[in-house]
């Protein structure tokens, strides 16, 4: 890769033998200039705030349990940022801003790479090239509540890779622990890291419902909706050929919410 001009790049981790990690696979680089390395939240604040012209921060989410995230304000919109963490569920948050990959922990040097050739270096600035998937939105205008759009696209991490997925293409979300089982309407099943109640709040309220402690539905699937016993039901999707459990409280709230008649259901 050949550049005009230097990186200027800070480094934030907390943990040596990754900052150790870093600095072999960015010394083969040699436009990248490490101007600082930050071991805490405090220290990286400090450091960026008197770090003028900035090009280049690389990042860990989690500073013993302080979030990383927070120190974006301290630096120029316009600054790159590469996420190195072992925390998958913030991945959508991150690429808020200008981020050229979230690599989770190990740390692979071909993705560092990868992530560098997405720089184009100019002169005076250092400019981002776009992640190579076209029309990409992830929170492009986020609303007050943070939700997401249909439209939308986001990150996940399947089997250590992150991924973009589309949010009309999920069918249902399965609570699994601290995992949620995402089904999309091609089939496709994975597991990833993250808890049902955050995609409850992160979805479009017009397209997704709840109806299950532990199930997440897309209302564009619906085939058709069976009554069980004891007010509970069974809801068909496209493309599952097993139905879903609709407990009873969440059957009276779909009902109450959709229903166009008092005796229509």
């Amino acid at each position: 890769m050949e550049t005009s001009t230097e990186i200027k790049t800070v480094i934030v981790e907390d943990d040596p033998i990754s900052v150790k990690l870093l600095q072999e696979i960015l010394k083969k680089y040699s436009f990248i200039n490490i101007v600082g390395i930050a071991t805490s939240y405090d220290e990286a604040e400090v450091m960026l705030k008197n770090t003028k012209s900035l090009d280049l921060l690389i990042t860990d989410i989690d500073l013993k349990g302080t979030n990383a995230l927070d120190l974006i304000q301290f630096i120029r919109p316009e600054t790159n940022i590469l996420f190195t963490t072992s925390f998958a569920e913030f991945a959508i948050k991150a690429f808020e801003f200008n981020t050229l990959d979230y690599i989770l922990k190990p740390i692979s040097p071909e993705r560092v790479k990868k992530a560098l050739e997405r720089l184009r270096v100019f002169t005076t600035k250092v400019a981002p090239v776009p992640v190579e998937v076209e029309e990409v939105v992830v929170h492009a205008e986020p609303s007050s509540t943070n939700k997401l759009s249909y439209s939308n696209m986001i990150l996940v991490n399947v089997n250590n890779e992150m991924k973009f997925i589309k949010i009309r293409d999920i069918n249902y979300i399965q609570a699994k622990g601290n995992y949620t089982n995402i089904g999309l309407i091609t089939g496709f099943e994975f597991t990833t890291y993250g808890l049902i109640k955050v995609w409850e709040e992160k979805l479009p309220e017009a397209d997704f419902f709840r109806i299950h402690r532990s199930t997440i539905i897309n209302l564009n699937n619906v085939v058709k909706i069976e009554k069980g016993t004891y007010d509970t039901g069974l809801m068909f999707l496209k493309s599952l050929d097993t139905p879903l459990e609709i407990s009873r409280s969440y059957f009276s709230q779909l009902k109450n919410r959709y229903k166009f008649t008092s005796n229509s259901i």
